[in-house]
């Protein structure tokens, strides 16, 4: 499923506004005719997994945003509804330090809704092309998310040129990354501090070794405050 990520930013004294906006936003005909499932999550305080935890991203994040798009819909013509139904969430974000993402779902393993979801912005190595890098990425270095307990795992492949185009329409920045690593789960004191997580970490850290820019990498973990989403 294609997907659309938001990472915003809000402008002085509007986050309580903003909050409510994005959860308004949800409620609009067009998600429920085109049938488009929202998550708005906030980002953790103290969060132990936020590395770097001072990036310039992370002390202005406040809002992230989801909207996935079932299979086989375009999002081009339904661009110019999107931009209407998002803007007075827009309007609230300071755009200049406000992201967008475009990309495609894969889930590996999934068991329903959960309390807490964690980014992994990932940014390749200077000797991998693009393709290079998502062929083992994908075919390979999937084998760490897919023996974690305690969590679901998805991988999120990014359109970068695409994100560049939506981003200027909805008037944010494009985040370049090149792919976003996803866990949800509903504790993050379990998970990471399980047996099976202290023997996969370190092993997952040596293989990103190999083919990621791991100085440029990003991940933080969020509060889900509304999943739209039904997993019946």
């Amino acid at each position: 499923m294609s997907k659309i990520v938001f990472y915003l930013h809000a402008d002085s004294g509007q986050l309580t506004e903003l909050v409510k906006a994005a959860m308004l936003m949800a409620s609009d005909a067009l998600f429920e005719e085109k049938a488009l499932q929202v998550a708005v999550m906030r980002p953790r305080p103290s969060d132990i997994l936020a590395v770097p935890a001072d990036s310039d991203l992370l002390v202005k994040l406040d809002l992230v945003v989801e909207i996935v798009f079932p299979f086989g819909q375009p999002i081009r013509p339904l661009q110019a509804a999107l931009y209407k139904a998002s803007s007075p969430m827009l309007e609230l974000v300071n755009r200049s330090q406000s992201f967008l993402v475009l990309g495609y779902q894969r889930t590996f393993q999934e068991s329903g809704k959960k309390l807490l979801r964690y980014h992994y912005l990932m940014f390749r190595g200077v000797e991998y092309s693009r393709a290079d890098y998502l062929d083992y990425y994908i075919h390979s270095h999937y084998r760490f998310g897919v023996v974690t307990p305690l969590a679901d795992y998805y991988q999120n492949y990014l359109d970068q040129e695409g994100g560049r185009e939506l981003a200027a329409v909805f008037g944010v920045d494009a985040f370049d990354a090149d792919n976003i690593s996803e866990l949800r789960f509903d504790s993050v004191e379990d998970y990471l501090f399980s047996d099976a997580i202290r023997e996969i970490a370190p092993q997952a850290a040596v293989d990103e070794e190999l083919f990621v820019n791991r100085k440029r990498c990003q991940s933080f973990s969020m509060n889900v405050l509304l999943d739209s989403r039904s997993y019946c």
